[in-house]
């Protein structure tokens, strides 16, 4: 659901802090362990099988050599994160939005959310929705057409954003057609519609979107609601702008009851 506009020059400053970008060394050398594993076993190996006959200097120089293997380790991920950051690589801007939106949390409650997506123009079979709104992520290829669907347990005003997997954020609920973001209790929305005159086909590039939907019991305006002058249906923003969007919706929810606000998650793969 990525726009295709040009990226605002946004500064890197409020995207992401050193928290952030730990968080991305961390998930990259998660990613990475067996490597790193095996590395620090060679290490390990090698130093001993050098100092094999010096039995009282062995292990301080082992436990020496694997401190400044992982300092150096962590300092090279350290700065290829920064560098991707500053060159707005998507597959890193798609991860520090999302990692932003799970900063976004309720303690769940009589009030709640449902949000899935489906392939277009194939309906679940009867009695398998319940089923298939339990699941927390999908799977689709690029090209695939798809309908967002979402609901709530009471009478609500709801805001629902796509992280992209370019990385950009877009606020797919209020939107230009439906500005008014009140919707019904127990009652099925779906993003396109049949009103949208359009079709949500996947673009692109390969990746993860992510979507996540939070609503009010009380009308806040979690977001401003203007939509861009050419005319565009969603409102699609660069993503240090997409992560102050989100800072704002966190902070105001936290400030209301925990019993006036909902939210859920949900992600789909893009191959």
């Amino acid at each position: 659901m990525d726009d295709k506009q040009g990226i605002h020059s946004e500064t890197m400053g409020d995207l992401i802090g050193t928290k952030e970008l730990l968080q991305l060394v961390l998930k990259k050398l998660a990613s990475q362990a067996l490597v790193f594993g095996l590395a620090v076993v060679v290490i390990v190996v090698t130093a001993g099988w050098l100092f094999r006959d010096r039995a009282n200097q062995g292990l301080p120089i082992i436990l020496a050599v694997l401190f400044v293997f992982v300092v150096a380790f962590m300092g090279y991920l350290f700065a290829e994160q920064s560098q991707k950051v500053k060159q707005r690589d998507p597959a890193t801007m798609n991860r520090v939005l999302g990692n932003k939106m799970k900063t976004i949390e309720s303690s769940g409650g009589d009030f709640s959310l449902d949000l899935w997506t489906e392939r277009a123009g194939t309906p679940p079979p009867v009695g398998s929705r319940d089923i298939g709104v339990k699941a927390k992520s999908a799977a689709y290829r690029v090209g695939d057409k798809i309908v967002v669907r979402f609901r709530a347990t009471r009478d609500c005003h709801l805001t629902l954003l796509n992280v992209g997997t370019s990385g950009r954020l877009t606020i797919l609920f209020p939107n230009s057609l439906h500005r008014d973001n009140a919707i019904k209790a127990g009652r099925d929305y779906a993003i396109p519609g049949p009103d949208y005159g359009f079709e949500y086909e996947l673009q692109g590039p390969p990746g993860v979107e992510k979507l996540k939907a939070v609503a009010t019991l009380e009308n806040v305006a979690l977001l401003e609601s203007n939509f861009d002058a050419e005319g565009s249906f969603f409102r699609v923003v660069p993503p240090a702008a997409g992560a102050r969007d989100i800072g704002i919706i966190q902070k105001k929810v936290a400030a209301l009851p925990q019993q006036k606000w909902a939210e859920t998650s949900f992600e789909f793969r893009v191959g």
